[in-house]
């Protein structure tokens, strides 16, 4: 399952890479399994540091998650993206991961979901948006009007 959500992960860094090294994004070129290892690398960092909170807030503060109802969480995220990867679209697993563990607690029952924290989780994904656009445009500014 590790797979298909990081497969999803990896594309951007190695389409950067890519552009970087070859001015293009053909890709038909193979891909380095150095860059591969580090994007790897780079998941594990992150998933080491922020990981505890994130399964806390899922899988305890949002709703309870049982054994069964992890299992359904996992391959439905995990299929959700592998179609998506196939045909091309850019999603994120996070999206998937939090949809699927909403879904699976309402089908359980309503009242297995924190609705206040799905709702403050759906608030933080309409500011990022924005302002990665808002950040990015800045960036682009300053390396080209001052650097």
């Amino acid at each position: 399952m590790n797979y298909l959500l990081c497969s999803n992960a990896i594309g951007p860094l190695i389409g950067l890479w890519l552009i970087a090294t070859t001015q293009s994004v053909d890709s038909s070129k193979t891909t380095d399994v150095w860059i591969l290892v580090y994007g790897g690398v780079g998941i594990s960092v992150g998933l080491w540091i922020w990981g505890r909170r994130v399964i806390q807030t899922l899988g305890e503060d949002l709703t309870k998650i049982s054994p069964s109802s992890g299992v359904c969480i996992e391959i439905g995220s995990a299929l959700t993206v592998l179609i998506a990867s196939k045909i091309g679209l850019p999603i994120s697993t996070t999206h998937c991961k939090v949809g699927s563990v909403v879904f699976v607690g309402r089908a359980r029952s309503r009242d297995n979901v924190n609705w206040g924290i799905f709702r403050n989780i759906l608030v933080a994904w309409l500011v990022t948006l924005p302002a990665a656009g808002a950040i990015s445009a800045l960036l682009m500014y300053i390396f080209t009007f001052v650097v």
